[in-house]
């Protein structure tokens, strides 16, 4: 009996401090956390314009800032008035008070029409029950 204690009430622990883990630390199957996966994700469909995956992970509209200039994703309408160039490089997790605000690119492309900019970006993210959207693109120049 004094053996299962001594196995049970760790196990115990553990669980508990398992069950503490919220939604936003989160990890997807491939040990990325969620806010990361959410922004692989949004890269890669928008970049092979799969519209599909890219409404999983992006608000209705998503805006497009290339320095001064604004432009729309629309995933839904599958309609964009810039597209991202592969390959996107260096993702880390941007962080406002300890949440998860955003993520930056330490290199990605946008080409709009025949100009093509690559560059450093950030991905800002809005979050609701645990789960990540893209609501927004911007690439200083």
């Amino acid at each position: 009996m004094r053996d299962f204690r001594l196995i049970a009430i760790p196990m115990l622990v553990v669980l508990a401090l398992l069950a503490m883990v919220t939604p936003s630390q989160a990890q997807t199957a491939d040990g990325a956390p969620a806010h990361i996966q959410t922004a692989r994700t949004f890269l890669t469909a928008w970049a092979h314009q799969r519209w599909d995956d890219l409404k999983t992970v992006a608000a209705d509209k998503v805006t497009v800032r290339l320095g001064d200039k604004s432009f729309t994703l629309e995933p839904a309408a599958q309609k964009s008035d810039v597209m991202i160039v592969v390959p996107f490089r260096g993702l880390s997790t941007v962080r406002v008070d300890g949440k998860v605000k955003g993520i930056t690119v330490e290199e990605m492309g946008l080409k709009i029409g025949d100009n093509e900019t690559r560059g450093p970006g950030t991905i800002t993210l809005s979050e609701e029950n645990g789960a990540y959207r893209v609501i927004g693109v911007s690439v200083p120049r």
